[in-house]
């Protein structure tokens, strides 16, 4: 599997990344923010600037996901569109929108199965436009 990481297009990696990273500003701040808000049992948004992590450290576990799928994209020789949607929505709805779900299952999400329903979209959407992307640029 590793011999695919010298074949991944990186450029095509931080193409995407910046993509999902856009995708998610529009969600989160333009697409859902008050649902989102009502999710985690807050009645406001939280004022002023968010702290760096808030921003960075979803950028960078996109990155890591992004890179990943690119290798895989590789080792199983996907190269068409349509085996990347393909692809793309097997990987989210395989494993990312359950871990969304298996993530808000925990006494610190009020509103678990909406927190999932806001967020699963998200990483099904994000996806699916990174593998397309990736899948563009190689």
């Amino acid at each position: 599997m590793l011999a695919f990481v010298s074949e991944v297009h990186w450029l095509g990696v931080l193409a995407a990344s910046v993509a999902h990273f856009m995708l998610g500003g529009a969600w989160f701040m333009g697409l859902v923010p008050k649902h989102y808000q009502a999710a985690l049992g807050r009645n406001d948004p939280p004022g002023g600037k968010p702290p760096a992590l808030v921003i960075i450290g979803p950028a960078l576990c996109s990155l890591v996901i992004i890179a990943t799928t690119a290798v895989l994209l590789k080792a199983l020789a996907i190269e068409t569109y349509g085996d990347a949607i393909a692809f793309g929505a097997f990987v989210a709805l395989g494993y990312l929108a359950p871990m969304v779900m298996v993530i808000a299952i925990n006494p610190n999400f009020p509103r678990p199965f909406y927190y999932a329903a806001i967020n699963a979209p998200y990483f099904v959407l994000g996806s699916i436009l990174s593998c397309v992307i990736l899948t563009a640029m190689s």
